[in-house]
């Protein structure tokens, strides 16, 4: 199937970490080179674990184009609140949370208080997973049962180590999502048919993972034209709230 225009990327990174690096000015280049009209950045590496504000200062005035999520370790306790609050302000879009970089479990007390500003704000909930143990995401699925009103989006779903699970927790889990990025078409293809096409969002992964290899991986999907514009713009318009 052909990948048409509007692409919007639910998942980039910026910013750098071990061998991986990108910024806004790249991450535009790639965009433009690929029809993508729109990417939800978040911070990696020690500004997603430790220098929150810089972090998220490089997401969220990167470029119109460039939409970001917020990052705040609970371990800061209200000073991760008040970080959010300051995001919020600045025009964030959703919350991420790393659960292996941060250093906690998804289902620990120390969460719920951002869990709950997210709720407050209108924000999703990406959450990294596939990291064992603190990326548990059966963990995540617990969590999502907690807050039926917050939507959660599983980051890298599961991959490599946990993707399996995923059938039955979107059975048990209507507010949870599947970030598609780094996934392989059989596992999104099983979503899709029994759970239908509004759970999936297209993400790259940049610079993980590419637009070159995403797209055309989406381009063997086994889906209809309404499902596919569903999964590459539509969804993330309606869980980020983009205009």
């Amino acid at each position: 199937m052909k990948i048409e225009p509007p692409i919007i990327d639910a998942h980039a990174l910026l910013g750098a970490e071990y061998h991986l690096k990108l910024d806004p000015v790249e991450l535009l280049r790639r965009m433009d080179a690929h029809m993508v009209e729109t990417a939800i950045a978040r911070p990696m590496g020690a500004e997603l674990a430790v220098f929150n504000t810089e972090g998220n200062n490089r997401v969220l005035k990167a470029h119109p184009r460039i939409r970001g999520m917020a990052a705040a370790n609970p371990w800061f306790g209200g000073k991760a609140i008040e970080e959010l609050k300051r995001c919020r302000d600045l025009g964030a879009v959703g919350l991420f949370l790393h659960p292996s970089r941060q250093g906690f479990m998804p289902t620990d007390d120390l969460v719920r208080p951002l869990l709950d500003f997210a709720v407050e704000a209108g924000w999703p909930v990406m959450f990294h997973t596939g990291s064992y143990v603190q990326s548990d995401i059966l963990a995540l699925g617990e969590v999502a049962r907690k807050y039926p009103g917050l939507n959660f989006i599983a980051g890298f779903g599961g991959f490599t180590d946990m993707w399996f699970e995923l059938p039955g927790l979107f059975a048990e889990a209507p507010n949870l999502y599947l970030d598609a990025s780094v996934m392989w078409s059989d596992a999104i293809e099983q979503i899709v048919r029994e759970r239908g096409e509004s759970r999936v969002l297209f993400g790259s992964a940049e610079p993980r993972n590419c637009y070159a290899a995403g797209l055309k991986m989406f381009e063997r999907l086994d889906v209809n034209d309404q499902q596919m514009r569903a999964i590459l713009s539509a969804n993330a318009k309606r869980i980020f709230r983009l205009p």
